[in-house]
């Protein structure tokens, strides 16, 4: 391949070299790591509410170079199961789930077991929608979990992002293309001047 042709292919190749990279970001509460309990008793008649926020700045998301693409949250519940036999209506729980201004669960029934977690556990997810998207661009979100009737454990609320780098060209690429635009050009020119010297 000719001089000229290479530096071609290398000046219109150079943006996509410096293409945003899409990253992982998490944060997960009552998971029994440090500062966290192993799960949280919530019942309707006592604990009734555990309000949060999901902190990804913690994690190393930067609000000013990345962009939260997407975003779900995860919540998983397990039940005592020791309710009234005799009543079928005890043995239900509700629950009402909350994330930013939005309720994407309300009054769920849940419930689960503690035994061979956490694939026993009762598990819900759901995308975040734009709005909710737009308030997590600083990193935080509020979230809550109301116990509605009856008891059950959380054991786990968490966050997982999808983030990409923000385009922003450094000093480096700029100069890079710019010498490269130069290159281009002074070799095309030479190459244009041999044609014509030839004819």
């Amino acid at each position: 391949m000719k001089p000229y042709k290479i530096l071609a292919s290398l000046l219109l190749s150079l943006p996509f070299l410096t293409a945003a990279k899409a990253l992982t970001f998490s944060d997960v509460d009552v998971d029994g790591n440090e500062g966290e309990p192993d799960y949280l008793y919530m019942s309707s008649s006592g604990t009734s509410s555990w309000n949060k926020t999901f902190n990804l700045l913690s994690a190393g998301f930067d609000p000013s170079s990345m962009r939260i693409v997407s975003a779900v949250v995860s919540f998983a519940f397990a039940d005592d199961h020791n309710d009234r036999s005799d009543n079928k209506r005890w043995k239900k729980e509700y629950v009402t789930l909350s994330v930013g201004g939005e309720t994407p669960w309300s009054w769920l029934e849940v419930d689960g077991s503690h035994s061979n977690s956490p694939y026993s556990y009762d598990w819900y997810s759901t995308s975040l929608s734009a709005a909710s998207l737009d308030d997590l661009q600083d990193g935080v979100i509020a979230y809550s979990v109301e116990a509605e009737y009856n008891d059950f454990y959380l054991k786990e609320a968490s966050l997982v992002a999808e983030v990409e780098m923000i385009k922003v060209p450094d000093a480096g690429a700029t100069l890079g293309m710019l010498g490269l635009g130069i290159a281009t050009v002074f070799i095309l020119r030479r190459q244009m001047l041999k044609g014509r010297a030839r004819s």
